[in-house]
Protein backbone atom coordinates (compact mmCIF):
# COMPACT_ATOMS: atom_id res chain seq x y z
CA UNK A 1 0.00 0.00 0.00
CA UNK A 2 0.85 3.86 -0.82
CA UNK A 3 1.62 5.55 2.84
CA UNK A 4 -2.19 6.85 4.01
CA UNK A 5 -3.02 9.96 3.04
CA UNK A 6 -2.36 9.12 -1.35
CA UNK A 7 -6.29 8.85 -2.56
CA UNK A 8 -6.83 6.58 -5.04
CA UNK A 9 -7.86 7.46 -8.51
CA UNK A 10 -10.60 6.54 -10.89
CA UNK A 11 -10.18 3.48 -13.10
CA UNK A 12 -7.19 3.76 -15.50
CA UNK A 13 -8.48 5.97 -18.65
CA UNK A 14 -11.72 7.35 -17.00
CA UNK A 15 -12.08 11.28 -17.75
CA UNK A 16 -9.73 10.94 -20.33
CA UNK A 17 -9.95 14.31 -22.00
CA UNK A 18 -12.98 16.09 -19.83
CA UNK A 19 -12.43 18.17 -16.95
CA UNK A 20 -12.78 16.37 -13.67
CA UNK A 21 -13.30 16.65 -9.75
CA UNK A 22 -10.08 17.35 -8.37
CA UNK A 23 -8.95 14.04 -5.99
CA UNK A 24 -7.36 15.57 -3.26
CA UNK A 25 -3.95 14.22 -2.19
CA UNK A 26 -2.03 14.51 1.08
CA UNK A 27 -0.94 18.14 2.23
CA UNK A 28 2.96 18.67 1.72
CA UNK A 29 4.79 18.53 4.15
CA UNK A 30 8.51 19.85 4.40
CA UNK A 31 10.81 19.34 6.72
CA UNK A 32 13.74 21.78 6.06
CA UNK A 33 16.13 20.66 8.08
CA UNK A 34 18.75 22.77 9.37
CA UNK A 35 19.89 26.29 8.50
CA UNK A 36 18.19 27.64 5.14
CA UNK A 37 19.83 29.55 2.70
CA UNK A 38 17.71 31.89 -0.03
CA UNK A 39 14.05 30.63 -0.96
CA UNK A 40 14.56 28.98 -4.19
CA UNK A 41 13.53 25.66 -5.51
CA UNK A 42 15.89 23.38 -4.51
CA UNK A 43 17.37 20.45 -2.79
CA UNK A 44 16.48 20.88 0.80
CA UNK A 45 13.48 17.83 1.66
CA UNK A 46 10.13 18.13 0.28
CA UNK A 47 11.01 21.48 -2.04
CA UNK A 48 10.58 21.11 -5.90
CA UNK A 49 13.21 21.45 -8.84
CA UNK A 50 11.95 21.64 -12.21
CA UNK A 51 14.58 21.16 -14.63
CA UNK A 52 15.22 24.26 -16.11
CA UNK A 53 14.97 23.69 -20.46
CA UNK A 54 18.39 23.10 -22.03
CA UNK A 55 17.06 23.89 -25.51
CA UNK A 56 14.45 26.33 -26.41
CA UNK A 57 11.07 25.55 -26.51
CA UNK A 58 9.31 27.17 -29.79
CA UNK A 59 5.33 27.94 -29.51
CA UNK A 60 3.55 24.81 -30.94
CA UNK A 61 3.69 25.08 -34.74
CA UNK A 62 -0.02 24.86 -36.41
CA UNK A 63 -0.81 22.08 -38.85
CA UNK A 64 1.70 19.86 -38.24
CA UNK A 65 3.57 17.54 -34.89
CA UNK A 66 5.89 19.76 -32.74
CA UNK A 67 8.62 17.84 -31.60
CA UNK A 68 7.98 16.31 -27.87
CA UNK A 69 7.64 18.38 -25.04
CA UNK A 70 8.98 16.97 -21.41
CA UNK A 71 8.75 18.30 -18.03
CA UNK A 72 11.01 17.16 -15.41
CA UNK A 73 10.21 17.91 -11.64
CA UNK A 74 12.28 16.77 -8.94
CA UNK A 75 12.21 16.10 -5.29
CA UNK A 76 14.46 15.23 -2.54
CA UNK A 77 18.11 15.37 -2.43
CA UNK A 78 21.08 16.47 -4.72
CA UNK A 79 21.90 12.58 -5.34
CA UNK A 80 17.82 12.97 -7.28
CA UNK A 81 18.90 15.99 -8.67
CA UNK A 82 21.89 14.12 -10.47
CA UNK A 83 19.45 11.37 -12.08
CA UNK A 84 17.33 14.29 -13.25
CA UNK A 85 20.05 16.09 -15.28
CA UNK A 86 21.09 12.57 -16.52
CA UNK A 87 17.53 11.98 -17.43
CA UNK A 88 17.33 15.73 -19.17
CA UNK A 89 20.32 14.82 -20.95
CA UNK A 90 19.13 11.53 -22.50
CA UNK A 91 15.36 12.61 -23.27
CA UNK A 92 16.93 15.62 -25.19
CA UNK A 93 19.07 13.39 -27.09
CA UNK A 94 15.92 11.33 -27.53
CA UNK A 95 14.39 13.89 -29.43
CA UNK A 96 12.51 15.89 -26.66
CA UNK A 97 12.87 19.72 -25.71
CA UNK A 98 12.47 19.74 -22.31
CA UNK A 99 10.18 23.04 -20.69
CA UNK A 100 9.57 24.20 -17.42
CA UNK A 101 6.23 24.16 -17.12
CA UNK A 102 4.11 21.02 -16.84
CA UNK A 103 1.57 22.45 -18.02
CA UNK A 104 3.19 23.20 -21.63
CA UNK A 105 4.50 19.80 -21.79
CA UNK A 106 3.51 16.64 -23.26
CA UNK A 107 4.85 14.32 -20.79
CA UNK A 108 5.51 14.88 -17.41
CA UNK A 109 8.34 12.87 -14.99
CA UNK A 110 8.13 13.33 -11.39
CA UNK A 111 11.84 12.23 -9.89
CA UNK A 112 10.72 11.31 -6.47
CA UNK A 113 12.09 11.19 -3.00
CA UNK A 114 10.81 8.63 -0.22
CA UNK A 115 13.54 8.67 2.72
CA UNK A 116 10.60 9.38 5.38
CA UNK A 117 7.39 9.90 5.23
CA UNK A 118 7.31 13.31 4.73
CA UNK A 119 8.84 13.45 1.52
CA UNK A 120 6.80 10.86 0.25
CA UNK A 121 3.94 12.71 0.69
CA UNK A 122 4.87 15.37 -0.50
CA UNK A 123 6.02 13.36 -3.97
CA UNK A 124 2.37 12.17 -3.98
CA UNK A 125 0.93 15.39 -3.56
CA UNK A 126 3.29 16.46 -6.93
CA UNK A 127 1.77 13.26 -8.82
CA UNK A 128 -1.77 14.04 -7.80
CA UNK A 129 -1.15 17.72 -9.19
CA UNK A 130 -0.16 16.67 -12.38
CA UNK A 131 -2.25 13.81 -12.64
CA UNK A 132 -5.30 16.30 -12.60
CA UNK A 133 -3.52 17.83 -15.48
CA UNK A 134 -3.51 14.45 -17.44
CA UNK A 135 -7.30 14.04 -16.22
CA UNK A 136 -8.23 17.37 -17.83
CA UNK A 137 -6.36 16.73 -21.26
CA UNK A 138 -3.22 18.73 -20.81
CA UNK A 139 -0.84 15.94 -20.13
CA UNK A 140 -0.53 12.85 -22.65
CA UNK A 141 1.53 11.08 -20.24
CA UNK A 142 2.66 10.72 -16.63
CA UNK A 143 5.69 9.11 -15.58
CA UNK A 144 7.12 8.59 -12.10
CA UNK A 145 10.62 7.72 -11.54
CA UNK A 146 13.19 7.74 -8.34
CA UNK A 147 12.78 6.12 -5.18
CA UNK A 148 9.17 6.26 -4.85
CA UNK A 149 8.95 4.27 -8.01
CA UNK A 150 11.12 1.92 -6.94
CA UNK A 151 9.57 1.56 -3.57
CA UNK A 152 5.63 1.15 -4.40
CA UNK A 153 6.35 -0.23 -8.03
CA UNK A 154 3.25 -1.86 -9.20
CA UNK A 155 1.12 -0.43 -6.14
CA UNK A 156 1.81 3.38 -7.96
CA UNK A 157 -0.11 2.20 -11.27
CA UNK A 158 -2.56 0.75 -9.50
CA UNK A 159 -4.07 3.16 -6.81
CA UNK A 160 -3.05 6.21 -8.84
CA UNK A 161 -4.31 5.11 -12.63
CA UNK A 162 -3.25 8.56 -14.25
CA UNK A 163 0.21 7.67 -14.22
CA UNK A 164 1.79 5.89 -17.13
CA UNK A 165 4.72 4.22 -16.21
CA UNK A 166 6.98 3.63 -13.26
CA UNK A 167 11.09 4.13 -13.44
CA UNK A 168 12.97 2.32 -10.84
CA UNK A 169 16.76 3.94 -9.43
CA UNK A 170 18.31 1.60 -11.71
CA UNK A 171 16.79 2.03 -15.12
CA UNK A 172 17.36 5.83 -15.28
CA UNK A 173 18.59 4.60 -18.68
CA UNK A 174 15.34 3.70 -19.73
CA UNK A 175 13.57 7.17 -19.70
CA UNK A 176 13.23 8.27 -23.02
CA UNK A 177 12.58 4.98 -24.57
CA UNK A 178 9.78 4.98 -21.63
CA UNK A 179 8.27 8.46 -22.43
CA UNK A 180 8.05 7.49 -26.18
CA UNK A 181 6.34 4.54 -25.73
CA UNK A 182 4.14 6.93 -23.14
CA UNK A 183 3.65 9.95 -25.47
CA UNK A 184 2.09 7.57 -28.34
CA UNK A 185 -0.46 5.49 -25.45
CA UNK A 186 -0.82 1.86 -24.70
CA UNK A 187 -0.40 -0.12 -21.67
CA UNK A 188 1.10 1.04 -18.19
CA UNK A 189 5.38 0.36 -18.05
CA UNK A 190 6.61 -1.07 -15.30
CA UNK A 191 10.47 -0.79 -15.65
CA UNK A 192 11.58 -1.44 -12.14
CA UNK A 193 14.58 -4.05 -11.73
CA UNK A 194 16.76 -4.75 -8.12
CA UNK A 195 18.60 -1.23 -7.29
CA UNK A 196 21.74 -0.87 -8.06
CA UNK A 197 22.06 -1.69 -11.43
CA UNK A 198 22.37 1.85 -12.79
CA UNK A 199 24.58 2.41 -15.25
CA UNK A 200 27.50 5.47 -15.50
CA UNK A 201 25.81 7.85 -17.02
CA UNK A 202 27.92 11.25 -16.50
CA UNK A 203 28.34 11.99 -20.07
CA UNK A 204 24.61 12.06 -20.87
CA UNK A 205 23.83 14.69 -18.01
CA UNK A 206 22.69 18.17 -18.65
CA UNK A 207 23.73 20.22 -15.29
CA UNK A 208 20.70 21.99 -13.99
CA UNK A 209 22.81 23.89 -11.07
CA UNK A 210 24.49 27.70 -11.59
CA UNK A 211 27.13 27.60 -14.74
CA UNK A 212 29.94 27.90 -11.89
CA UNK A 213 28.99 25.17 -9.72
CA UNK A 214 27.88 21.44 -10.16
CA UNK A 215 27.24 18.25 -8.06
CA UNK A 216 29.69 15.06 -8.77
CA UNK A 217 28.46 12.08 -7.63
CA UNK A 218 31.34 9.72 -6.59
CA UNK A 219 29.18 6.76 -5.65
CA UNK A 220 25.72 5.45 -5.16
CA UNK A 221 24.33 2.90 -2.83
CA UNK A 222 25.58 2.42 0.94
CA UNK A 223 27.41 -0.46 2.73
CA UNK A 224 25.74 0.58 6.35
CA UNK A 225 22.58 -1.17 7.65
CA UNK A 226 21.06 2.05 9.89
CA UNK A 227 18.05 1.22 11.49
CA UNK A 228 16.05 4.16 10.86
CA UNK A 229 16.83 3.64 6.96
CA UNK A 230 15.36 2.25 3.82
CA UNK A 231 17.78 3.92 1.25
CA UNK A 232 20.19 0.37 0.60
CA UNK A 233 16.62 -0.98 -0.05
CA UNK A 234 15.81 1.60 -2.65
CA UNK A 235 19.52 2.53 -3.91
CA UNK A 236 21.38 -0.99 -3.40
CA UNK A 237 24.82 -1.70 -1.59
CA UNK A 238 27.71 0.88 -1.84
CA UNK A 239 28.67 1.40 -6.04
CA UNK A 240 31.82 3.04 -6.62
CA UNK A 241 32.07 4.98 -9.42
CA UNK A 242 35.67 3.65 -11.26
CA UNK A 243 38.39 6.61 -10.49
CA UNK A 244 39.32 7.39 -14.10
CA UNK A 245 35.72 7.85 -14.87
CA UNK A 246 34.86 10.68 -11.76
CA UNK A 247 38.10 12.62 -12.97
CA UNK A 248 36.92 12.26 -16.85
CA UNK A 249 34.01 13.70 -15.78
CA UNK A 250 35.35 16.46 -13.44
CA UNK A 251 37.31 17.65 -16.40
CA UNK A 252 34.58 18.20 -18.81
CA UNK A 253 32.43 20.33 -15.90
CA UNK A 254 35.64 22.44 -15.45
CA UNK A 255 36.14 22.88 -19.39
CA UNK A 256 32.37 23.86 -19.26
CA UNK A 257 33.15 27.07 -16.62
CA UNK A 258 32.56 25.33 -13.66
CA UNK A 259 34.76 26.15 -10.48
CA UNK A 260 33.02 24.07 -7.69
CA UNK A 261 32.35 20.80 -7.28
CA UNK A 262 30.02 19.53 -4.74
CA UNK A 263 31.31 16.04 -3.83
CA UNK A 264 28.01 13.61 -2.74
CA UNK A 265 26.96 10.11 -2.54
CA UNK A 266 25.16 7.93 0.13
CA UNK A 267 28.60 8.01 1.97
CA UNK A 268 31.47 9.61 0.18
CA UNK A 269 34.20 8.51 3.17
CA UNK A 270 34.01 4.99 2.13
CA UNK A 271 34.42 5.82 -1.89
CA UNK A 272 36.20 2.98 -3.77
CA UNK A 273 36.13 0.00 -0.76
CA UNK A 274 33.78 -2.09 -3.10
CA UNK A 275 36.36 -1.56 -6.48
CA UNK A 276 39.55 -0.71 -4.85
CA UNK A 277 39.48 -2.91 -1.78
CA UNK A 278 40.36 0.27 0.17
CA UNK A 279 38.99 3.70 0.21
CA UNK A 280 40.22 6.31 -2.28
CA UNK A 281 38.32 9.51 -1.31
CA UNK A 282 41.59 10.95 -0.81
CA UNK A 283 43.41 10.25 -3.66
CA UNK A 284 40.37 11.38 -5.34
CA UNK A 285 40.63 14.43 -3.94
CA UNK A 286 44.00 14.90 -4.87
CA UNK A 287 43.51 14.24 -8.31
CA UNK A 288 40.34 16.77 -8.44
CA UNK A 289 42.41 19.32 -6.92
CA UNK A 290 44.85 19.38 -9.64
CA UNK A 291 41.76 19.85 -12.40
CA UNK A 292 43.08 23.81 -14.36
CA UNK A 293 39.57 25.87 -13.23
CA UNK A 294 38.45 23.69 -10.50
CA UNK A 295 38.41 25.77 -7.51
CA UNK A 296 36.53 24.56 -4.63
CA UNK A 297 35.81 20.60 -3.61
CA UNK A 298 33.06 20.33 -1.21
CA UNK A 299 32.93 17.02 0.26
CA UNK A 300 29.26 16.40 1.80
CA UNK A 301 27.64 13.30 3.15
CA UNK A 302 30.64 11.27 4.98
CA UNK A 303 30.32 8.94 7.85
CA UNK A 304 32.19 9.46 10.99
CA UNK A 305 33.40 5.50 11.13
CA UNK A 306 35.00 6.10 8.04
CA UNK A 307 37.25 9.26 8.37
CA UNK A 308 40.81 8.67 8.29
CA UNK A 309 44.12 10.65 8.99
CA UNK A 310 45.00 10.41 5.24
CA UNK A 311 41.65 12.28 4.23
CA UNK A 312 42.21 14.58 7.56
CA UNK A 313 45.82 15.20 5.79
CA UNK A 314 44.03 16.19 2.26
CA UNK A 315 42.38 18.61 3.89
CA UNK A 316 45.54 20.25 5.58
CA UNK A 317 47.31 19.93 2.43
CA UNK A 318 45.38 20.70 -0.46
CA UNK A 319 43.96 24.42 -0.45
CA UNK A 320 41.57 23.81 -3.14
CA UNK A 321 39.41 21.33 -0.70
CA UNK A 322 36.79 23.34 1.31
CA UNK A 323 37.58 24.42 5.14
CA UNK A 324 33.95 22.37 5.27
CA UNK A 325 32.43 18.81 5.99
CA UNK A 326 28.99 17.19 6.12
CA UNK A 327 29.30 14.34 8.78
CA UNK A 328 25.81 13.42 9.82
CA UNK A 329 26.37 11.96 13.03
CA UNK A 330 22.29 11.24 14.02
CA UNK A 331 22.71 11.61 17.54
CA UNK A 332 25.53 11.61 20.67
CA UNK A 333 24.89 8.77 23.09
CA UNK A 334 26.21 5.42 22.81
CA UNK A 335 22.81 4.09 23.65
CA UNK A 336 21.19 6.01 20.58
CA UNK A 337 24.19 5.22 18.57
CA UNK A 338 23.60 1.56 18.69
CA UNK A 339 19.92 1.36 18.40
CA UNK A 340 20.61 3.32 15.09
CA UNK A 341 23.35 0.83 14.15
CA UNK A 342 25.76 3.44 13.72
CA UNK A 343 28.83 1.24 14.24
CA UNK A 344 30.08 4.25 15.66
CA UNK A 345 30.29 4.84 19.39
CA UNK A 346 30.16 8.72 21.01
CA UNK A 347 33.83 9.02 21.60
CA UNK A 348 34.50 8.16 18.39
CA UNK A 349 32.86 11.25 17.08
CA UNK A 350 33.86 13.41 19.70
CA UNK A 351 37.44 12.64 18.93
CA UNK A 352 36.89 13.18 15.20
CA UNK A 353 35.15 16.77 15.76
CA UNK A 354 38.15 17.60 18.23
CA UNK A 355 40.94 16.56 15.81
CA UNK A 356 39.15 18.41 13.07
CA UNK A 357 38.70 21.73 14.89
CA UNK A 358 42.66 21.19 16.20
CA UNK A 359 44.28 20.53 12.82
CA UNK A 360 41.74 22.92 10.44
CA UNK A 361 40.74 25.89 12.79
CA UNK A 362 38.88 27.47 10.05
CA UNK A 363 36.99 24.54 9.16
CA UNK A 364 32.78 24.32 9.10
CA UNK A 365 31.30 21.42 10.52
CA UNK A 366 27.68 20.59 9.16
CA UNK A 367 25.80 17.66 10.53
CA UNK A 368 22.44 16.49 10.91
CA UNK A 369 20.27 14.87 13.80
CA UNK A 370 17.41 12.52 14.35
CA UNK A 371 14.98 13.45 17.70
CA UNK A 372 12.20 10.90 18.92
CA UNK A 373 14.35 8.01 17.69
CA UNK A 374 12.54 5.20 19.44
CA UNK A 375 13.87 4.46 23.24
CA UNK A 376 15.20 8.39 23.25
CA UNK A 377 14.68 9.65 26.47
CA UNK A 378 14.88 12.78 28.05
CA UNK A 379 18.40 11.94 29.12
CA UNK A 380 19.50 10.95 25.58
CA UNK A 381 18.19 14.55 24.20
CA UNK A 382 19.63 16.74 26.75
CA UNK A 383 23.19 15.23 26.36
CA UNK A 384 22.03 15.99 22.03
CA UNK A 385 20.97 19.95 23.30
CA UNK A 386 24.18 19.89 24.95
CA UNK A 387 26.36 18.98 22.22
CA UNK A 388 24.76 21.29 20.22
CA UNK A 389 25.27 24.10 23.03
CA UNK A 390 28.98 23.83 22.97
CA UNK A 391 29.29 24.50 19.56
CA UNK A 392 30.97 21.60 18.41
CA UNK A 393 28.98 22.37 15.22
CA UNK A 394 28.69 25.17 13.02
CA UNK A 395 25.54 24.41 11.11
CA UNK A 396 23.19 21.59 12.27
CA UNK A 397 20.17 20.09 10.64
CA UNK A 398 16.90 17.86 12.64
CA UNK A 399 15.00 15.40 11.76
CA UNK A 400 11.78 14.03 13.79
CA UNK A 401 12.46 10.35 13.61
CA UNK A 402 9.75 9.10 10.75
CA UNK A 403 8.65 5.09 11.37
CA UNK A 404 9.20 3.87 8.10
CA UNK A 405 7.78 0.49 7.28
CA UNK A 406 10.53 -2.18 6.39
CA UNK A 407 13.30 -0.93 8.75
CA UNK A 408 14.34 -2.53 12.13
CA UNK A 409 13.54 0.65 14.19
CA UNK A 410 9.89 0.60 12.54
CA UNK A 411 9.23 -2.84 14.37
CA UNK A 412 10.79 -1.57 17.82
CA UNK A 413 9.37 -0.99 20.75
CA UNK A 414 9.49 2.63 22.74
CA UNK A 415 8.32 4.41 20.02
CA UNK A 416 8.38 7.94 20.98
CA UNK A 417 5.29 9.96 20.86
CA UNK A 418 4.75 12.78 17.82
CA UNK A 419 3.93 15.62 19.68
CA UNK A 420 7.22 15.02 21.67
CA UNK A 421 9.10 14.38 18.74
CA UNK A 422 8.04 17.46 17.03
CA UNK A 423 8.51 19.44 20.79
CA UNK A 424 12.10 17.81 21.02
CA UNK A 425 12.87 19.15 17.33
CA UNK A 426 11.51 22.60 18.41
CA UNK A 427 13.88 22.80 20.92
CA UNK A 428 16.98 21.57 19.16
CA UNK A 429 16.57 24.34 16.50
CA UNK A 430 16.28 26.85 19.00
CA UNK A 431 19.39 26.34 20.36
CA UNK A 432 20.82 25.44 16.96
CA UNK A 433 19.32 29.24 16.18
CA UNK A 434 21.03 30.51 19.28
CA UNK A 435 23.99 28.59 17.99
CA UNK A 436 24.17 30.00 14.45
CA UNK A 437 23.65 33.72 16.02
CA UNK A 438 27.23 33.10 17.97
CA UNK A 439 28.92 31.01 15.52
CA UNK A 440 28.01 33.44 12.58
CA UNK A 441 28.24 36.71 14.65
CA UNK A 442 32.24 36.53 15.16
CA UNK A 443 32.61 36.51 11.69
CA UNK A 444 31.50 40.54 11.80
CA UNK A 445 34.60 42.97 11.02
CA UNK A 446 36.39 39.78 9.02
CA UNK A 447 37.59 40.85 5.51
CA UNK A 448 37.11 37.52 3.30
CA UNK A 449 36.54 35.78 0.03
CA UNK A 450 32.95 34.85 -1.40
CA UNK A 451 32.09 32.96 -4.55
CA UNK A 452 28.78 35.01 -6.01
CA UNK A 453 26.21 32.74 -6.99
CA UNK A 454 24.60 36.01 -8.62
CA UNK A 455 22.60 39.10 -8.50
CA UNK A 456 19.21 39.55 -6.25
CA UNK A 457 17.23 40.67 -9.42
CA UNK A 458 14.64 43.33 -7.57
CA UNK A 459 17.75 44.42 -5.79
CA UNK A 460 20.14 46.91 -7.66
CA UNK A 461 24.20 46.26 -6.66
CA UNK A 462 22.68 43.37 -4.35
CA UNK A 463 24.50 39.98 -4.73
CA UNK A 464 23.92 36.53 -3.56
CA UNK A 465 26.97 34.62 -2.39
CA UNK A 466 28.66 32.09 -0.13
CA UNK A 467 32.28 32.23 2.04
CA UNK A 468 33.86 29.05 1.80
CA UNK A 469 32.58 27.53 4.87
CA UNK A 470 28.89 27.61 2.93
CA UNK A 471 27.32 25.27 2.08
CA UNK A 472 25.48 25.48 -1.71
CA UNK A 473 20.95 25.44 -1.06
CA UNK A 474 21.63 23.58 2.52
CA UNK A 475 22.87 26.56 4.98
CA UNK A 476 22.94 30.64 4.70
CA UNK A 477 24.00 33.18 2.28
CA UNK A 478 26.09 36.06 2.46
CA UNK A 479 24.55 38.74 0.88
CA UNK A 480 26.74 40.83 -0.46
CA UNK A 481 26.34 44.95 -1.74
CA UNK A 482 28.48 46.67 -4.05
CA UNK A 483 29.73 49.87 -3.30
CA UNK A 484 30.80 52.82 -5.28
CA UNK A 485 34.12 52.76 -6.84
CA UNK A 486 34.52 49.00 -6.20
CA UNK A 487 34.45 46.13 -9.45
CA UNK A 488 31.09 44.48 -9.45
CA UNK A 489 30.50 40.95 -8.01
CA UNK A 490 30.44 38.75 -10.94
CA UNK A 491 28.56 35.14 -10.85
CA UNK A 492 30.91 32.41 -9.91
CA UNK A 493 34.27 34.74 -9.21
CA UNK A 494 34.83 35.31 -5.86
CA UNK A 495 35.11 38.50 -4.39
CA UNK A 496 36.89 40.10 -1.83
CA UNK A 497 34.32 41.56 0.94
CA UNK A 498 34.02 43.18 4.31
CA UNK A 499 31.55 41.02 6.89
CA UNK A 500 29.72 43.62 8.39
CA UNK A 501 26.99 42.12 9.70
CA UNK A 502 25.44 38.28 10.99
CA UNK A 503 22.03 37.50 10.88
CA UNK A 504 21.53 34.35 12.35
CA UNK A 505 22.47 31.89 9.55
CA UNK A 506 23.02 34.50 6.76
CA UNK A 507 25.96 37.51 6.80
CA UNK A 508 25.82 40.74 4.94
CA UNK A 509 28.98 42.31 3.64
CA UNK A 510 30.09 44.71 1.62
CA UNK A 511 32.85 44.51 -1.49
CA UNK A 512 36.19 46.11 -0.51
CA UNK A 513 37.53 48.72 -2.70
Amino acid sequence: MLPRGAAPGPPRGAGRGRPARRRQGPRGVRDRAGARGPPRAGLRGGERHVIQPIAFAPPRPAGKEAPARVALVTLGCAKNLVDSEIMAGLMARGGFVLTANPADADVAVVNTCAFIGPSQKESIDRILELAALKREGVLRGLIVAGCLAQRYQSELLREIPEVDAVVGTGQVDAIARVAHRVRHGGAAILEVGPPGTAVDLASHRAVSTPRHLAYLRIADGCDFRCTFCIIPKLRGDLRSRPFESVLEEAHRLAEGGVKELLLIAQDSTSYGEDIYGTARLPELLRGLAAIDGIEWLRVHYTHPKTWSEELIRVFEEEPKVCRYVDIPLQHVTDRMLRRMRREVVAVEQERLIETLRRRLPEIAIRTHFIVGFPGETEEDFEALLEAVGRESYDHVGCFAYSREDGTPAGRMGEQVPERTKLERRRRLMAAQRDLAARVWGRWVGRTVDVRIDGAVPSRAGSFIGRVEQQGYEVDGVTRVRAVRGAPEPRAGERTRVRIVRARHYDLEAEVTG
